[in-house]
Formats: structure tokens, sequence, C-alpha cells
């Protein structure tokens, strides 16, 4: 046991590479593979040419068919959003007209009861006047000149009117 632990340690760390030293390697895998091709300089040159174009036209189209793509989630969501604004305006603005509807309609029928009420107040006050002042005029000599008596009083509603009592 005393010699398995004087052994030396090896310590295996295992790094991941990442796309970038693979990127590397291929483009000098590309490289040598072009200088050692079969083929001539102008013939590898034209091949380069093709193949860059077609990379090119493959990133071009990716990058326009994204960009397309975002735009349109974009346009579509600001699209929904709106939309739904404008239900929740329309809808509080429907609700604030009532409301300010039923505000003004309350306002009027408060005036209106409140006209009413000083119309028979007033008529009220008439008709105890007028009885007051008839009653006076018919009093006895007999009658002590402190003591109110009253005979007969009428009080009448026109109708169609509400009754407040």
């Amino acid at each position: 046991m005393r010699d398995h632990d004087e052994m030396p340690y090896i310590v295996i760390e295992r790094r991941s590479g990442g796309v970038g030293p693979f990127v590397w390697g291929a483009l000098l895998g590309a490289g040598v593979a072009l200088l050692l091709a079969p083929r001539s300089g102008q013939e590898t040159q034209e091949e380069i040419r093709r193949t860059a174009t077609r990379l090119r036209t493959g990133v071009e189209d990716r990058v326009t068919y994204a960009r397309d793509s975002v735009t349109g989630a974009v346009t579509r969501t600001r699209d929904r959003v709106q939309g739904r604004v404008d239900t929740v305006r329309d809808a509080f603005e429907t609700r604030a007209e009532r409301a300010r509807g039923a505000l003004e309609s309350g306002r009027r029928v408060a005036r209106d009861a409140r006209s009413e009420i000083e119309r028979r107040v007033a008529d009220a006050k008439h008709t105890y006047q007028s009885a007051a002042e008839r009653v006076r005029g018919a009093a006895r000599p007999s009658t002590p000149a402190n003591e109110v008596v009253v005979t007969d009083v009428t009080v009448e509603e026109a109708e169609g009117q509400p009754d407040l009592g």
C-alpha cells in the first residue's frame, strides 16, 4: 500500500474547444487542400469565387429571412397590442360617456324635484296664509284675540304630480 501512495499523479483536464478552433482548422485544411489540389491556379480561383458567391448568397438569404421574420413578428405583436389598446380605450370612453349621461340625468332630475318641492311649499304657504286670513276675518267677537281657530283648510294636489308626502 505504501508503494501505491508514492506513485505520481496524472491529471487530465478537458476543455471544450468551442467553435473557434474548429473553424480555424477547417480553414487551414481548406487552404492545404487548395495548395495540393491537382487543378491549375485559374481553375482553383474560379472554384473559390463560385464557392464564395454561393456562401455569400446563402448567408444573405438567411439574414433576409431572419430580418423578415423578426420584422413580421414585431409588426404582428404591435398590431395586436394596438388592437387591445384601442378596444380598452373604446370601452373606457363608452363607459365614461354613459357615466356622464347618468350624472347629467341625475342633475336634471334633482333640479326638477327641487323646483317641484319649492312650488309645493309656496302653494302650501299660500293656502295656509289664505286660510289664516279667512279665519281672522270670520272670527267672532267672543273669541279671544290671541286664539286662532281654523274652520276649513283644503290642500289639493294637481294630477300627474308625484306625491311627496
